[in-house]
């Protein structure tokens, strides 16, 4: 049995339009709409800069950088889940390529043997180092530069708020 697609060529119903001017000015969905676009724009953008100028992908990055930011310089898988997008599953298999690359590695828990923990390598941490000297002068082309001092306060503020508290390494003042 085949589904036909409906035609586009006839007017919206009543109930469709008498809803349009909800969706297009209600400020909830307006503002969730901004955070999508420019989360997927920066993350295409960004993306597509880290792996032509650093050879790693910004999934890597974002790893990368939660590991040092940790107290520990380490963390365990299910915090590396928590902290990203990934399900258990897809962390793992970020990790493996992550470790299959040598920049991190993982070593066992001392005090629970089922824990593992993933922190850099040498390696990881040159490639890190160079990968921000880089991805800070792409996020000032596409993010930071583009706001004022003003402006980025209060985004960090709204962001820290939305994300139920401040980060791990706050920004300098």
């Amino acid at each position: 049995m085949s589904i036909e697609p409906t035609t586009t060529n006839r007017a919206p119903s009543a109930s469709v339009t008498a809803l349009c001017p909800s969706v297009v000015n209600d400020e909830r969905l307006v503002l969730m709409g901004l955070l999508t676009e420019v989360t997927a724009r920066l993350h295409r953008v960004l993306g597509q800069e880290m792996e032509r100028d650093c050879g790693i992908p910004l999934a890597w990055f974002e790893v990368l950088v939660r590991i040092v930011r940790s107290p520990d310089g380490h963390l365990t898988m299910s915090e590396v889940a928590d902290q990203t997008v990934y399900t258990s599953g897809g962390t793992t298999r970020l990790v493996d390529r992550i470790e299959e690359a040598g920049l991190v590695r993982r070593t066992s828990c001392p005090s629970d043997r089922r824990t593992k923990f993933v922190e850099l390598t040498e390696h990881g941490e040159s490639v890190l180092e160079s990968a921000t000297a880089l991805h800070l002068a792409h996020l000032d082309a596409h993010l930071t530069g583009l706001l004022s001092a003003e402006q980025r306060r209060a985004m960090v503020d709204a962001l820290t708020a939305l994300n139920g508290g401040p980060a791990q390494c706050p920004p300098s003042p």
